[in-house]
């Protein structure tokens, strides 16, 4: 694929994406050529050298996990390899929302995005072809809001324009506020304009140079000083009203250069008046401001209280950007926001074969209320299709497998009533994923109708059970619920319970030592904790004949509502083997 092709596959991919590539297109043909060309670019080994394929690699770089980095960087640099190509293959085909659908809509997504960056933030110097905005916007997508600090202040102008120190509104460089207030309270970027294009800063960089340097306790120096508090003012007035992490700084200069001047604005207030000038902001949010020692703050001389302003400020913006690091994922997507979905409960667990391979049951259910389609009249009945791909460790499908029910719906007075469904996913060995979709259809009376909601998940990094049997092993946790009907247990595949609700686990042990006659033994023992808290634990001592036993019991998971955690432990009283599994549950004070 020459760079020609690569740049109109993206205008391919951009203009077919913009038609709902979420719907059941017309397009879809072409929408999945154009995918098909875009893995091309990672496929195909004539490209290795391509210049087209080390732009895409930087660029996705800021997005790729870190587990993945090493195979594509070396020393900074980019590295084309089939190694590296095939990891990011690998990883797109994780990333894909919907498994049953013919494209990856993920993939489709970055290509649109990609394209508005180079459109809306092109950069000739940047090696991605766009400025540090647009890898922002191919990671995260449109922001919330953006907003700009401007410098026409007619306030400001006569706080800055003063004879012998050449300041101006031009000098202060244009500058964009992102805020992704959907992603994390704390998301947001600054970018400054530097050199004809933006790159991240920090509020330092929105002064100018001229009044950065030069402070002293010099006449004029005093001026700048003063010059530069009036500058940080509007600076932290405007950003305030954008985020809460602001509005104490405004608060801080705010007093300072009140205090000083003519109008004595500090006059006939006191000092909780006084801290409550941050804006709306940072009240709406619920931010209360620190309380600030007045004296000790209006007594610093105009340098002083100027430069330590400046260090404090830059001390709190690399604490913010470290905050965003820890906090953001390396990427979001707008995928599923962008269509109907319906709540599932849905579990799994692994289980050893006869034959050495490792057998997944998956348990799913409906929530109460998912088969409520906003806008939507009910009815009577629908149909639920499932879809199941198993992949390698590379994440390449091996097989698939789709299934469907009809659910009739009861009358409104009525709970909805299903079993919870297994799907069994056989045949597994080494590390394998599992990609899983629903999808909600209408029941219309030439057959199955348009596609009302769906829900997707991935269960990824799951790996055999170990079928050596020279090592303990264990199957998942299956957790079960009785059903009053059968008065039996049955998988529960939610993350909730209530209380009153009688809960037990289902496992498997496999390989379990003989000694003398032949005989096994070995103690399972049941914890249940709330954070570091342990609520119970019980120890139950067996004996058999079997090196494959077979677990159900009862749990009493306590009274106190919120998260808790089961472990169970089981120890080869031969061997001295042990192992363990977990699960976690939310637990509820009642049904509703």
């Amino acid at each position: 694929m020459t760079s020609r092709t690569y740049m109109l596959l993206f205008s391919v991919l951009c203009c077919v994406a913009g038609q709902n590539v979420w719907a059941q297109s017309l397009d879809l043909e072409d929408i999945a050529q154009a995918v098909a060309e875009y893995e091309s670019l990672f496929e195909d080994t004539d490209l290795a050298s391509d210049p087209a394929l080390e732009v895409e690699l930087r660029r996705l770089m800021p997005l790729l996990p870190e587990s993945i980095l090493p195979t594509v960087v070396e020393s900074d640099s980019i590295k084309t390899t089939l190694s590296a190509r095939s990891s990011i293959l690998g990883w797109w085909r994780s990333q894909d929302p919907l498994p049953a659908s013919e494209v990856n809509e993920r993939m489709v997504e970055h290509v649109r995005r990609v394209q508005y960056a180079l459109d809306h933030y092109g950069c000739t110097s940047c090696e991605e072809g766009y400025d540090e905005r647009g890898e922002i916007y191919v990671r995260y997508g449109e922001p919330e809001r953006i907003s700009r600090v401007t410098f026409d202040d007619p306030l400001l102008i006569d706080a800055i324009y003063q004879p012998g120190i050449a300041v101006s509104p031009a000098d202060f460089p244009d500058n964009e506020f992102w805020r992704y207030l959907n992603l994390d309270r704390d998301a947001y970027f600054l970018f400054i304009q530097d050199g004809g294009f933006y790159r991240i800063g920090d509020t330092s960089d929105l002064l100018p140079s001229v009044l950065r340097s030069g402070l002293g306790y010099s006449g004029r120096g005093l001026v700048k000083s003063r010059m530069l508090l009036a500058a940080m003012r509007s600076i932290y007035r405007q950003l305030a009203l954008e985020h809460h992490h602001f509005g104490s700084r405004f608060n801080d200069v705010d007093l300072w250069l009140a205090a000083r001047e003519e109008t004595g604005r500090l006059r006939g207030r006191d000092n909780v008046e006084n801290s409550k000038i941050i804006t709306g902001a940072a009240l709406v949010q619920g931010e209360t401001p620190e309380q600030l020692d007045l004296d000790q703050e209006l007594r610093q001389p105009p340098i002083l209280f100027a430069q330590n302003t400046i260090l404090s400020a830059r001390t709190q913006d690399q604490q913010a950007a470290y905050q965003r690091e820890i906090l953001l994922p390396s990427s979001t997507s707008e995928v599923l926001n962008a269509l109907p979905t319906f709540a599932l409960g849905v579990r799994h667990a692994r289980f050893l074969k006869p034959d050495g391979t490792t057998t997944t049951e998956i348990y799913w259910h409906p929530e109460s209320t998912s088969f409520t389609v906003p806008g939507h009249p009910a009815q009577e009945e629908y149909i639920i299709k499932s879809f199941v791909a198993q992949e390698d460790a590379a994440h390449t499908r091996l097989n698939t497998m789709t299934d469907a029910i009809r659910v009739e719906m009861p009358s409104a007075s009525e709970a909805v009533t299903i079993p919870v469904q297994t799907i069994e996913v056989n045949g597994s060995t080494g590390l394998y994923h599992l990609a899983l979709q629903w999808d909600q259809h209408e029941v219309t009376p030439a057959g199955i109708g348009n596609r009302l909601q769906l829900a997707s998940r991935r269960i990824d990094s799951l790996r055999a059970l170990d079928a050596s049997g020279a090592t303990l092993e264990m199957s998942d946790l299956i957790p079960l619920a009785h059903n009053i009907d059968t008065d039996e247990l049955v998988p529960w595949p939610h993350e909730w319970i209530y209380k009153g609700m009688r809960f037990g686990l289902g496992f498997e042990i496999y390989h379990l030592a003989y000694g003398q006659g032949d005989q096994t033994s070995y103690k399972v023992t049941y914890q249940v904790s709330s954070g570091r808290r342990r609520i119970s634990s019980t120890s139950v001592e067996f004996e058999g004949q079997s090196r494959l036993e077979t677990e159900e019991v009862y749990l009493d998971l306590g009274q106190r509502a919120g998260e808790i955690i089961v472990t169970v432990s089981v120890q080869d009283q031969i061997s001295g083997q042990e192992i363990s599994r977990s699960l976690t549950l939310t637990l509820f004070d009642d049904q509703g």
